[in-house]
């Protein structure tokens, strides 16, 4: 009988499935995606000229000034992004593209881990613009405004929540929009996949065990006890 290969199919098949056995599964909503936005959000029309994506939601805060109201606007993507941080890594990279009208300065990105387990995504940077007050026979100015992006997986693709407000009310602002990371509904749990290390490692113990295996075997074929 021939014996050697079995180390090499033992390691193989471990470091291909052992860490996705032990490692934790993604779990599908229940319900479509509903963001929830904080207490006193009213949302947009959508016959709206300000909601700019197709399909995209939009709140706003209508009993505070209008160049400084906070606003909410939720879009979707159907790509199913992984909530970890080389992709919010990626996405902190594009940010200065995507707000071409303001200077991005880049704060803070992290993942915040709901009680269902579902894991959010938080990339924060302030937006600064030029405003220009020749008209009124000012100095132009700069405007700074917070933008928060939340992440939340879906069943399929991904929602964003794109969230802007002043930037000096950030101590009033920030802890009610991070709160609707738990308060919203329909977030599925998507677990990104085990690192390569951890296939490694698996593969390792497998050339191991398929070792021990192989000796037995040519014991038993010689005999031996």
């Amino acid at each position: 009988m021939r014996t050697w290969p079995i180390p090499v199919v033992v390691a193989v098949t471990a470091g291909l499935v052992g860490p996705r056995l032990v490692a934790p599964q993604g779990r599908a909503a229940s319900e479509p995606f509903g963001y929830a936005p904080p207490d006193g959000f009213v949302e947009r029309p959508a016959s709206s000229s300000k909601v700019e994506a197709p399909g995209a939601r939009a709140w706003e805060l209508a009993t505070e000034d209008a160049r400084t109201r906070p606003v909410v606007v939720v879009h979707h993507s159907n790509l199913a992004m992984q909530v970890d941080e080389p992709s919010l890594g990626k996405m902190v990279t594009d940010m200065p593209q995507a707000f071409e009208d303001c200077t991005w300065t880049h704060r803070r990105h992290e993942t915040r881990v709901r009680p269902d387990g579902a894991r959010v995504g938080l990339i924060e940077g302030d937006c600064e613009r030029e405003v220009d007050l020749g008209a009124v026979g000012m100095p132009s100015s700069k405007a700074r405004a917070r933008k928060l992006q939340l992440v939340f997986p879906e069943n399929e693709g991904t929602a964003i929540a794109t969230i802007s407000y002043p930037a000096d009310q950030a101590a009033r602002w920030e802890p009610l929009f991070e709160a609707t990371i738990d308060r919203s509904k329909g977030v599925a749990s998507r677990v990104p996949p085990p690192p390569a290390w951890q296939h490694v490692g698996w593969g390792i113990g497998g050339l191991v065990l398929g070792g021990l295996l192989t000796a037995l075997l040519r014991k038993k074929e010689r005999g031996e006890t």
